[in-house]
């Protein structure tokens, strides 16, 4: 039960970052098209695309990481000892874990102290615009839990494999 609500909220995610690469493209370009064609610009639509590229690029590093397709250093697999491997990435999830639970915690600080402040344009709490770090912290530290608890889970269907 508890892996068929992960792959949920990993649906959710995923749906939730394309959503906001797509709603990036179409304020950027309305952007464009009104300086450019109406010779009006935007007031709002660059701290919107800013905020938007800010949730982007963390849903993108959780979504990276369930790939393992951050850079890393891979000299452990050219000596071909499937132990060695498993125990080296064990070790990294477990450095990453510590760091986002320790980063998660000073984050959630930073969201109380910066939930009354409004941004600029918008006046939106800045909490939201920086809420999408701890995104990535609870569904990397979720990928984490959830593959030690199942072990490893098969890659999605969506993902070409090589």
């Amino acid at each position: 039960m508890l892996l068929k609500f992960w792959t949920g909220v990993e649906w959710l995610a995923r749906a939730l970052l394309c959503a906001l690469l797509s709603a990036m493209v179409i304020v950027c370009l309305g952007q464009v098209v009104w300086r450019y064609a109406f010779n009006d610009p935007l007031i709002w639509s660059e701290e919107l695309a800013r905020y938007l590229f800010v949730w982007v690029g963390y849903l993108a590093a959780w979504f990276a990481w369930t790939k393992r397709a951050h850079i890393a250093l891979d000299a452990v697999t050219y000596l071909r000892l499937p132990g060695l491997e498993r125990a080296c990435g064990r070790l990294v999830e477990l450095i990453v874990l510590v760091y986002c639970g320790v980063t998660l915690h000073a984050c959630i600080g930073f969201l109380r102290l910066t939930s009354n402040q409004p941004s600029a344009v918008l006046e939106l709490p800045m909490s939201y615009v920086y809420a999408g770090y701890a995104a990535m912290c609870v569904l990397i530290i979720g990928d984490i839990l959830i593959g030690w608890i199942y072990g490893a889970r098969p890659p999605s269907p969506a993902v070409p494999q090589e």
